[in-house]
């Protein structure tokens, strides 16, 4: 794989336009609790389906707890996050991002992950 390509099938244009090539996608967005009704809105919007994940993050903010008779043991405490996992064309998923980015405006609690991956095959049993 060449150094300065994405493993996505993604290619920047003139300004931050991303522009997505065509190809289902699986897109996996990672948000506190507290977002998912706003991310589930944004997805029915779209008309997409959506499997929600209970998931632990360790992340920037570290929360600890001691523990034992001295309190000399320390134990990091994840934090609560929820996955929305959905499967998208590629022409619905520039929408989806941009819909997505203006949840962050009116939320003091910002998203800061989305991954997008290629979906080689979908098989419906």
């Amino acid at each position: 794989m060449n150094e300065n390509t994405l493993p996505f099938e993604i290619s920047k244009s003139e300004g931050n336009e991303i522009k997505v090539l065509s190809g289902l996608k699986k897109i996996e967005i990672y948000v506190s609790p507290g977002q998912v009704n706003d991310v589930i809105l944004v997805l029915d919007e779209l008309k997409l389906e959506a499997t929600l994940y209970n998931s632990q993050g360790l992340g920037k903010s570290k929360q600890t707890l001691r523990a034992g008779k001295s309190g000399g043991q320390n134990r990091i405490i994840p934090s609560d996050r929820k996955t929305v996992v959905t499967i998208a064309e590629a022409s619905v998923l520039e929408d989806l991002v941009e819909k997505i980015k203006h949840l962050n405006d009116k939320s003091d609690r910002k998203i800061g992950v989305l991954s997008i991956q290629p979906v080689d095959a979908l098989v419906h049993l």
